[in-house]
């Protein structure tokens, strides 16, 4: 597992930084954020096009980034039970629900990847 740093190319030339544990495995895939409390860090599903919410105990924000970086589909307060994919996704982002910025469709993003340790 490792650490995912986003920039996040806003409108108007603005930039922010979002930090993400990256889950590269087809087990850490498949689990994602399942078995953790709201307040979870974010995580980015590496080589991912879709995901399922089945057995969550909260509401997750999801996005679907493809090679080029640009963010191809956004759900926000995804409800447990479902299931979303993005045939184009060559990675998803989750995080629990929150209000306040996320990401939005159109947006680019440049993902720095380092290992822990």
């Amino acid at each position: 597992m490792g650490v995912a740093t986003l920039e996040v190319q806003r409108e108007f030339g603005a930039h922010e930084l979002l930090v993400f544990r990256v889950l590269s495995r087809p087990l850490e895939r498949l689990r994602g954020l399942l078995g953790t409390r709201a307040d979870a860090d974010p995580v980015a599903l590496m080589g991912c096009s879709s995901v399922h919410t089945v057995g969550m105990a909260y509401r997750l924000d999801i996005a679907f980034v493809g090679r080029s970086g640009a963010v191809l589909a956004v759900w926000r307060s995804v409800p447990p039970g479902r299931l979303l994919a993005n045939s184009r996704a060559w990675v998803t982002l989750e995080r629990p629900h929150r209000r306040g910025t996320w990401l939005a469709r159109g947006e680019m993003v440049h993902m720095t990847l380092r290992k822990d340790g």
